[in-house]
């Protein structure tokens, strides 16, 4: 006689037990991943704007020890002799930038700022303002591509990318709004939160920039520039080394305590009403593995169909939520995500690997009672001498 129990016999006959065990599993996991799905877009977004594009455009604004000039300079000269003054010493350290290695171009540029709002919390985003020719470049270095409106022509007019235009409800003609004076006049596409504009006639700036054009390997402006015989040891560097600091301090570490709370929190809720569920699933179920054993399979043959019963259930509940994450997460994103203007990702090897790790838990902490289930075992004989 074949030890061998199919586990199909009792998930037959008993749909509605096996269903809510089912339901109960594959709800943990889509809950789960959804919710840091959505906590995901915030990191996702701003990782977007502090990395990707930090790659291609980065910045440097001078401290008044590294330009030479402090506030009694201010105070003692005219505002446009010291602005003059200040812009020439930009131009100085211009020069060297455009030489360094991984360095395609470098402007002095007044900066515009716009913000991006995720779904946790905001960030800004770098808007150069320059001359017409130099805005050209910049434009052509980021691949941007005019969808609609027009290029700047005057001073104080813009052009934004579209997710820039999304995510603040922007459109074609608006205001920015860090600056009235500023005008949206088109709307690009590039791939990055980017926008820049024209600034006013002249060569003088105020609160200026350098902002550097670079190949994508630039990481370390500071040192980039150093190797070069420049110092600028207390001035501000945008650049990647700076976004991916951000990013972790800012970003990732503040996000991270929230998920944790919510995954435990989650995963304590879903353990218990698995217990649950498993013990009506398991409830009954004592004669019927007496009369396994009164008819001659062994006790070893009732538990493995038992965890073959387990295995079935746990991969039907993973396939189940695989595929309704994968639909919800594809809505959230048509219906929410992209018209905000944020950004998303669908992969997230993290979560997946906890909520693995979480069913190998649960499918273990489900031995327990089977194990006891399994030693009560008795046969039709045994019983009746009891009785």
């Amino acid at each position: 006689m074949s030890q061998k129990i199919s586990a199909f016999y009792y998930i037959k006959n008993n749909k509605r037990r096996v269903s809510v065990l089912v339901i109960s599993l594959a709800m943990f996991s889509i809950v789960t991943y959804v919710s840091m799905f959505l906590l995901s877009v915030t990191s996702e977004t701003f990782e977007d704007i502090l990395t990707e594009t930090s790659r291609y455009i980065q910045y440097i604004q001078l401290d008044g020890d590294d330009l030479e000039y402090n506030y009694s300079d201010k105070q003692a000269a005219p505002e446009e002799v010291y602005n003059e003054a200040i812009n020439k010493k930009y131009g100085e350290i211009k020069n060297p930038l455009i030489n360094s290695k991984g360095v395609k171009d470098a402007f002095v540029v007044q900066t515009e700022y716009s913000y991006v709002t995720s779904l946790i919390g905001n960030y800004y985003v770098e808007i150069p303002m320059l001359n017409k020719t130099d805005m050209k470049i910049v434009l052509n270095h980021m691949g941007a591509v005019l969808d609609s409106g027009r290029l700047p022509e005057k001073a104080g007019e813009i052009v934004l990318d579209s997710m820039l235009i999304k995510n603040y409800g922007y459109k074609l003609g608006d205001r920015l709004s860090q600056n009235e004076d500023v005008k949206i006049v088109g709307i690009i596409n590039c791939g990055f939160y980017f926008g820049c504009g024209l600034a006013g006639q002249g060569s003088i700036f105020y609160n200026p920039m350098i902002c550097v054009l670079t190949d994508g390997t630039v990481r370390d402006l500071k040192d980039t520039i150093n190797k070069n015989g420049v110092s600028l040891e207390n001035s501000k560097f945008v650049d990647l080394k700076d976004g991916e600091i951000k990013l972790q301090d800012e970003i990732i570490s503040s996000i991270s305590s929230s998920t944790n709370i919510i995954f435990v929190g989650i995963m304590i809720v879903v353990a218990t009403l698995v217990v649950i569920v498993s013990i009506s699933y398991m409830r009954d179920r004592r004669s019927e593995w007496c009369l396994y054993t009164s008819i001659g399979y062994s006790r070893k043959a009732v538990y493995f169909s038992i965890i073959r019963e387990l295995v079935f259930t746990f991969i039907t509940a993973f396939l189940i939520a695989v595929v309704v994450v994968i639909l919800l997460m594809k809505i959230l994103d048509i219906l929410l995500i992209t018209g905000l203007g944020l950004q998303c990702e669908y992969f997230l090897s993290n979560t997946l690997n906890q909520i693995l790790c979480v069913y190998i838990a649960l499918f273990g902490i489900l031995q327990i009672p089977v194990r006891v289930e399994i030693f009560k075992i008795k046969t039709i004989d045994a019983a009746d001498d009891d009785i």
